[in-house]
């Protein structure tokens, strides 16, 4: 197994392991799902670019080759 395949790999247990806790978190109306988590986030300035600069890593790791 390669390294670029290992890091695929890698962020797609991630991005399964978040579908299954938004999903656990839609049973119970108390805990926040991932909606309530990126309505703070975004209130902020701070918040704006930290989500910004979050898709900005993600798509330089997944599509610029």
């Amino acid at each position: 197994m390669t390294a670029s395949q290992l890091t695929v790999l890698a962020f797609a247990v991630v991005t399964v392991a978040l579908v299954a806790l938004q999903g656990l978190a839609r049973r119970s109306p108390a805990r926040p799902n991932i909606g309530d988590v990126f309505t703070v986030l975004m209130q902020r300035p701070t918040g704006r670019f930290l989500v910004m600069l979050g898709w900005w890593w993600l798509g330089w790791h997944f599509f610029v080759r």
